[in-house]
């Protein structure tokens, strides 16, 4: 073999050896799959400053505001919806605003159940519980769970709440029929 062949294949041998070294080096790299990297994309799924409005034929509206949002089960209709406030206008006659902490919102039918801390507030009115379940899709809402309802007359402690919005009516009772539903006026106790 000449000098010059010799030269050749040598460069050639260099040449392809360092192709190989720049491939194995920046383009054949293994990712390494991070999974905090995945839970941070799933809770990346948090929506903010979700708003949702509805009104129906006679002039009634709802309107849901939540800080925050996430679809939390294989129902894509419903989404919990983190520190919520919500404004029911009713015949246009004054506004129910309902705040908690947590509300399972349906967007298909605007039912919604609304979780921990819950207050309710109609003009000099004001209900404190657990839970509130409007189904407005049948016209009624519950009220469960350490209800305490205020206004300027009088206290009441109770139950529960059940509430035809259609005929607003209501019907307030406790779980166990034997016990009573206290009252306190406040210019004495009933």
């Amino acid at each position: 073999m000449n000098k010059k062949t010799f030269v050749q294949i040598s460069l050639s041998l260099l040449i392809i050896i360092v192709l190989i070294f720049f491939y194995l080096k920046y383009f054949n790299r293994k990712e390494i799959v991070d999974n905090s990297k995945i839970d941070e994309d799933i809770k990346s799924d948090i929506m903010e400053g979700i708003e949702y409005f509805s009104s129906d034929v006679n002039g009634n509206s709802y309107i849901v505001k939540a800080d925050s949002g996430q679809n939390e089960s294989e129902n894509l209709d419903l989404i919990s919806l983190y520190d919520v406030k919500a404004i029911l206008r009713f015949d246009k006659k004054g506004q129910i605003n309902v705040t908690s902490k947590k509300a399972i919102y349906n967007t298909k039918n605007n039912d919604t159940e609304f979780l921990h801390d819950v207050v309710v507030v109609y003009q000099e009115h004001n209900i404190s519980c657990d839970k509130i379940i409007a189904k407005f899709s049948e016209n009624y809402a519950k009220l469960s769970g350490n209800l305490i309802y205020n206004n300027i007359s009088a206290k009441l402690f109770a139950d529960q709440m059940e509430i035809d919005l259609f005929n607003r009516t209501s019907k307030t009772s406790m779980i166990n029929e034997k016990d009573k539903v206290k009252i306190i006026k406040h210019n004495g106790i009933n």
